[in-house]
């Protein structure tokens, strides 16, 4: 077969994984998916998330009343596989919550986001650094009377490569994510689906796991993921998401002071 044909379908493949760690990785820490929910004005989010395949720091500050603003970055390394090329990725993108229920425990909101990985070496073969743009709606139902929450993300890619022949990807973006709660005291029973299709397709993936809700504040989680078809996929992972006070409002900045 054409090497050239191989080179291309190879860095294809290469794209679609970073492009789908970028568009959902680290929204709801290790699990893909999002909900519809913004957090309070002057909340700050960080996340920290480490795996067999994916490590993630992310960060987030709710500055504007229902907005989001998220710096992320993604290293990829799949540490099962031997001499495997790791990759690094940023990306800078908002959340905007455009509604929500009367009860406060369901809604939908839009994400739009910019992101770029640099160029690396793949065995002696060089991928040029490439550039993209992504948008996901994640939509929020609640069922049996909050013991199901089941959240919904369709979303969008193109990718614009500034390789020698400028090649360009289109994707449609795919989660489902169901958290099952009252079983397990403080903790959420998670499992999702989600994949990529399109010029930037990439392998359907589960995921399933065990996030602990002990507090407003810190959330930890563990989880497991794989491809359907039964190949690796992101494997054993472990996070944490910290969530702070209301600090960044002029209110409390201008009642409080620090202790030194």
């Amino acid at each position: 077969m054409d090497k050239q044909f191989l080179s291309k379908n190879k860095r294809r493949t290469w794209i679609s994984i970073v492009l789908l760690g970028i568009a959902f990785n680290g929204f709801s820490q290790q699990f893909n998916s999002d909900n519809y929910l913004a957090m309070p004005h002057g909340t700050g989010t960080f996340v920290i998330t480490g795996g067999e395949r994916n490590s993630t720091l992310l960060m987030s500050f709710a500055l504007i009343d229902r907005f989001e603003f998220f710096a992320q970055g993604n290293l990829f390394r799949d540490y099962r596989i031997k001499d495997y090329n790791q990759h690094f990725t940023t990306t800078l993108y908002a959340k905007y919550m455009f509604w929500v229920n009367r009860k406060n425990n369901g809604g939908g909101a839009v994400f739009l986001g910019f992101g770029q990985a640099p160029g690396n070496y793949t065995n002696t073969e060089y991928t040029q650094m490439h550039r993209n743009i992504w948008t996901a709606v994640p939509v929020t139902v609640p069922l049996f009377n909050n013991v199901i929450s089941w959240d919904l993300m369709p979303g969008a890619l193109f990718d614009y490569e500034r390789g020698p022949d400028k090649e360009k990807a289109w994707g449609f973006t795919w989660s489902s994510r169901l958290a099952i709660y009252k079983i397990i005291p403080k903790t959420a029973i998670v499992g999702e689906l989600f994949g990529t299709e399109g010029q930037a397709y990439s392998k359907p993936e589960f995921k399933v796991g065990l996030r602990w809700e002990p507090n407003d504040f810190i959330v930890p989680a563990i989880s497991y993921g794989a491809c359907l078809d039964g190949s690796n996929g992101a494997g054993f992972e472990i996070g944490v998401v910290i969530f702070t006070p209301q600090y960044l409002t002029k209110e409390y900045i201008k009642s409080n002071k620090m202790n030194f």
